[in-house]
């Protein structure tokens, strides 16, 4: 129930009720919920979230024989290329919760994960990483509010106490 400003009441009448602050449990969890959007060359809305570790888990299990890595040309460092593991790919695929509002469900097996990944093909993984990127923006800032909040609240830090 909401009062006439969009305040949410209690059933009772008492006063609108506080926002709850999450426990860091909530907030950990909260992040496997958030969906990424991009569209990609073809005009699909491939939405994407974060995977949570059992499932990346299930991922490397289904894909025990993609163990190794190729070597890509580092653009920052011509000396050290970039290690791109051989299951990304379907790692990336198994991120995708919807392609264009149809829901796409966590593959079970090999066989679903390697159709989700033919679905998507170059197109949709080029969207994957805009999506990814965003996801990892989205972290970076969540951990510079949790900071903020910490610092604001005097908590010290290792930066503030070691001048004490």
């Amino acid at each position: 129930m909401v009062d006439h400003e969009g305040a949410p009441v209690q059933p009772n009448g008492g006063p609108p009720a506080s926002p709850r602050v999450l426990t860091a449990s909530e907030e950990i969890l909260n992040r496997y919920r958030h969906i990424e959007r991009a569209a990609d060359s073809r005009g699909r809305i491939i939405g994407v979230r974060r995977l949570r570790p059992s499932e990346q888990s299930k991922i490397v299990g289904m894909t025990a024989d993609l163990g190794g890595f190729d070597l890509l040309p580092n653009l920052e460092d011509e000396s050290k290329p970039t290690r791109l593991s051989h299951r990304m790919p379907l790692m990336m695929a198994a991120s995708v919760v919807e392609v264009d509002g149809n829901p796409i469900a966590f593959p079970r097996n090999r066989a679903e994960l390697d159709a989700v990944y033919d679905q998507l093909d170059a197109e949709g993984l080029e969207a994957i990483v805009h999506c990814a990127t965003r996801l990892g923006e989205t972290l970076i800032a969540e951990a510079a509010r949790r900071e903020a909040a910490k610092n604001s609240q005097g908590t010290l830090t290792s930066d503030s106490s070691a001048g004490s």
